[in-house]
């Protein structure tokens, strides 16, 4: 039987074998969205992806600055496998592969920011990112080409110190706003509570599912307020990170209570795909609630504000 995963895993080999990483793809975002739903992809799975494909993008971009270009380009090219038709991925990778050819010394990576950039370009024309990926690649190709002409020594350094200073310029206005270990880290709290939260919203999506399956007798009347309580609560402002997971686990024992009963009542391929998705929501949360807690033990060993884990 296939899980959620299973259906994205081939809704993201699809578009890969449509050249999405390469150049752009000829179909249209309501085309792709039929052919994801042949392969099994419901309309709570492709909100999903779609989501799913932002948090990418924000982790591709936590990645550039904290300089892990390589890994900011898989995120990169995981959001447009997600979505092809997502805004930034691609230039956000060619970005990342100037900077490793301007930190690695390896002019390989030059080609690829450029055709990234400029196909970047076609559909986003005011991409900042492809835009000053271009710009340092004129300047780099006008002082080369300057180099090949016979000079004095002192031209030649009043060059160098030109190409120099305007690489310069290009890096610190990327690397603008990044200060220093503990920014990073709480930066990092952030990107993570983010996919905390997504992994909340997907368990809280699960909720009307379990709700339909409950009947009018008094025990299921009875789980249906305790579950509306809960909602009640979690829709309450103000709550604290802890507060939101303690919440959800309450959730996920309530709604686990119910599948399972109903199961041992009626065996039926909907009460199976429930637990599956009870199941996977589950193991989420519980993967984001180790990488919140490993990020909150990273800033509390660099910052004298400690934080609560979970």
């Amino acid at each position: 039987m296939e899980t959620y995963d299973d259906i994205i895993q081939k809704h993201m080999l699809t578009v890969k074998e449509m050249g999405i990483l390469e150049s752009e793809i000829d179909i249209n975002y309501d085309d792709l969205k039929e052919i994801s739903t042949e392969l099994g992809m419901t309309e709570d799975g492709w909100s999903h992806v779609m989501n799913l494909s932002e948090e990418k993008l924000v982790l591709a971009e936590s990645h550039f600055r904290m300089k892990s270009y390589r890994d900011c380009i898989l995120a990169s090219e995981e959001a447009q496998l997600l979505n092809p038709f997502i805004k930034g991925a691609r230039g956000q990778k060619a970005k990342a592969f100037l900077l490793l050819a301007i930190h690695e010394e390896d002019d390989s990576y030059l080609e690829k920011a450029e055709t990234q950039a400029k196909i970047t370009l076609d559909k986003e024309s005011n991409d900042k990112n492809a835009l000053e990926v271009l710009a340092t690649l004129s300047s780099k190709k006008r002082l080369i080409k300057k180099k090949h002409v016979p000079q004095t020594n002192k031209s030649l350094a009043i060059l160098a110190g030109v190409f120099v200073l305007v690489a310069a310029g290009i890096i610190f206005y990327m690397y603008g706003g990044v200060t220093g270990e503990v920014t990073e880290s709480k930066e990092k709290i952030e990107l993570v509570e983010k996919q905390l939260e997504s992994a909340f919203s997907k368990q809280e999506a699960l909720i009307p599912k379990v709700e339909a399956l409950l009947l009018d007798n008094k025990e299921d009347q009875s789980k249906k307020i305790y579950l509306d309580e809960i909602k009640s609560k979690l829709n309450e402002s103000g709550l604290t990170t802890k507060e939101k997971f303690d919440l959800h686990q309450e959730l996920g024992e309530a709604l686990s209570s119910v599948v399972y009963k109903k199961s041992a009542e009626n065996e039926s391929q909907l009460l199976d795909d429930l637990r599956v998705l009870l199941e996977g929501a589950e193991n989420r949360i519980n993967t984001e609630r180790k990488n919140y807690n490993e990020s909150i033990s990273d800033y509390n060993q660099k910052s004298t504000q400690h934080l609560e884990k979970l």
